[in-house]
């Protein structure tokens, strides 16, 4: 399968809102998706200007922190992020920063790791565990068989915070534009439920 053939449905169900890295005549590109006189292009943001593509090797070799793809039946209306364990990937845990990996959770006891859920909020799970999320134009293939794109953290790279920190505002404010929270994103168990509420609940 081409890479485009991946590139493309993920583009129409959301891709364009999610900033990927590339490298392109050996200069790094980061930006989004766009479709421009009937073409699927890469529209740099000048994120990495005047950075040589060597300083984002370590995203392609140690970054890796899981998948955006296409999955169906499910609840969520977006794209799909698999976690790490979920891709068809040898992993080198000496390379992957894989106690890091093990340790990112959210409040609702999600793991990065074994992460399969909206795009979204996988995003907002590593944001709060303090990895910077992008796709890159790598193709990656689920243990479920299905095909989709990489997905690195950003903070594996060598880049000035000051950059860090545009990206991050600007991931964020993606995230934050699409992330709501509905009753069927979240399940709760009765002491969850009675822990979150308790005040609102009426004195048995």
């Amino acid at each position: 399968m081409k890479l485009l053939d991946i590139v493309l449905p993920l583009f129409k169900r959301g891709l364009g809102e999610l900033l990927v890295l590339h490298v392109a005549k050996n200069k790094p590109v980061l930006g989004y998706m766009t479709y421009e006189k009937g073409k699927l292009v890469l529209k740099d943001e000048k994120y990495l200007a005047g950075k040589k593509a060597s300083k984002l090797t370590p995203c392609w070799e140690s970054g890796i922190v899981g998948m955006v793809c296409d999955s169906k039946n499910h609840e969520w209306s977006s794209l799909t992020f698999y976690g790490l364990e979920k891709c068809d990937l040898a992993l080198d845990l000496n390379k992957t920063r894989h106690g890091a990996l093990a340790e990112a959770e959210n409040q609702y006891g999600d793991n990065l790791l074994a992460f399969i859920g909206s795009v979204y909020r996988g995003y907002q799970l590593m944001l709060d565990n303090h990895f910077l999320p992008v796709v890159m134009l790598r193709s990656l293939r689920g243990r479920d068989g299905i095909k989709g794109l990489a997905v690195c953290d950003l903070r594996a790279a060598p880049i000035p915070l000051s950059v860090i920190r545009r990206i991050h505002g600007d991931v964020s404010k993606s995230v934050e534009r699409h992330l709501t929270l509905g009753v069927e994103d979240v399940t709760l168990n009765a002491e969850q439920f009675d822990a979150m509420f308790e005040e609102y609940l009426p004195d048995s």
